[in-house]
C-alpha cells in the first residue's frame, strides 16, 4: 500500500493518479470532504502520518514548504513517532537541499528512508499525470520508488544524489520567474505600442520567442485566470531557496534576485493567493495601468 501525504492542488491529482494506476493508496487529511472523496476512490484513511506509515513502506509527501513537512514528522502522531524500518518517503515538496538532508537524517533516525523528487508540470500535470519528477537520492531507493514516480509523472530524472532534486527544481523555478519577467514586460511594451496582448502572445508563440510561460501564464494573466493555480506566495518562497542555494556556493545572480524581488512585491500588492502569473498585475500597476481589464 501507498501512502500519501499534502492533498492540495498537486498533491490531489498525483495522489488520484496513484489510486488509478492500480497500486494500493492510504492517505491523511483534515479535511472530511478529501476523505470522503478519496474513500469513494477506494482509498483507506488514516488519522495520522504516524497511523500512515504503520500501514505502508512507501509514503509520498506533497507540502508547500519545510515548515509544514517538519510538522508532518514532529510530535507522536508524526512520521517520526516509531520505529518505520525500510519504509521509504518520496518527497514531492519544493524545499531547500539542505532542508532535504535534514529531513532525511531525522527519517534515518527511526530506520526510514528519503529521497527528494520535487515536480514541475503543474496543476495540469499533476492531473493528467504528466509531471516532471527530479529525484535525489540513492540508486536503490530511487529504483525501489519507480513505479510510484511513474504513475504521478511522465518524465523521471534521477539527477544526482540527495538534494540534488531540489537543486534543479530551484533551477527550473529561477528560469521560470525570470521568463515571466520577459514576458509580462514584453505584454506591457506591447499594449503601450498599439499592439492587442493577444495577438503578441498569438505570433511570438510560432517563434523564438515561444515557451511554456508564453502560452500557459501569458494566457493566465490575458484571461483573467489568477485564482488557483501556483500561487504567488509559493513562488516567492521558491525564488528565496534558489537565492538561498546561490548563496551557499557564492555564485552571482542577478536575475533570481531581481525576479524575487519582484515576486515579493507581487504578494505584497495583494496577489500572494493567485496563481504566480499576477506578476503580470504588479507590471500594470508600475505602468500606472488598471488590472481589472485586461486590454
Amino acid at each position: 500500500m501507498i501512502g500519501f501525504i499534502g492533498l492540495g492542488v498537486m498533491g490531489a491529482g498525483m495522489a488520484r493518479n496513484i489510486a488509478a494506476s492500480g497500486l494500493k493508496l492510504a492517505v491523511t487529511t483534515s479535511s472530511p470532504d478529501k476523505a470522503e472523496t478519496f474513500r469513494a476512490l477506494g482509498a483507506e484513511i488514516c488519522e495520522t502520518p504516524a497511523d500512515l506509515a504503520a500501514r505502508c513502506r512507501i509514503i509520498v509527501s506533497c507540502v508547500p514548504d519545510a515548515a509544514a513537512l517538519r510538522g508532518v514528522f514532529a510530535g507522536e502522531t508524526g512520521l517520526t513517532a516509531q520505529d518505520w524500518n525500510g519504509g521509504l518517503l518520496i518527497d514531492c515538496s519544493t524545499i531547500a537541499p539542505f532542508e532535504a538532508e535534514e529531513m532525511a537524517q531525522q527519517l534515518a533516525s527511526v530506520g526510514g528512508r528519503f529521497i527528494d523528487a520535487p515536480v514541475s508540470g503543474g496543476a495540469k500535470g499533476a492531473e493528467s499525470g504528466t509531471l516532471t519528477i527530479m529525484c535525489g537520492g540513492s540508486q536503490d531507493d530511487v529504483a525501489e520508488a519507480q513505479p510510484v514516480l511513474q504513475a504521478m509523472g511522465k518524465n523521471i530524472h534521477h539527477v544526482g544524489p540527495l538534494g540534488a532534486g531540489q537543486a534543479l527544481k530551484a533551477c527550473n523555478q529561477l528560469m521560470v520567474a525570470v521568463n515571466m519577467m520577459g514576458v509580462f514586460e514584453a505584454v506591457s511594451l506591447a499594449r503601450a505600442a498599439g499592439v492587442d496582448p493577444k495577438v503578441m502572445r498569438e505570433v511570438l508563440s510560432t517563434g523564438a520567442a515561444r515557451s511554456g510561460v508564453l502560452d500557459a501564464h501569458a494566457l493566465r494573466y490575458i484571461e483573467g485566470t489568477l485564482e488557483g493555480g501556483f500561487r504567488a506566495e509559493l513562488m516567492r518562497k521558491d525564488l528565496g531557496i534558489a537565492n538561498a542555494v546561490g548563496a551557499h556556493f557564492n555564485i552571482t545572480q542577478p536575475a533570481t534576485d531581481l525576479a524575487h524581488q519582484l515576486m515579493v512585491a507581487t504578494c505584497n500588492s495583494g496577489f500572494a493567493k493567485n496563481d504566480s502569473a499576477a506578476l503580470g498585475l504588479l507590471y500594470d500597476r508600475l505602468n500606472g495601468r488598471n488590472e481589472d481589464t485586461n486590454q
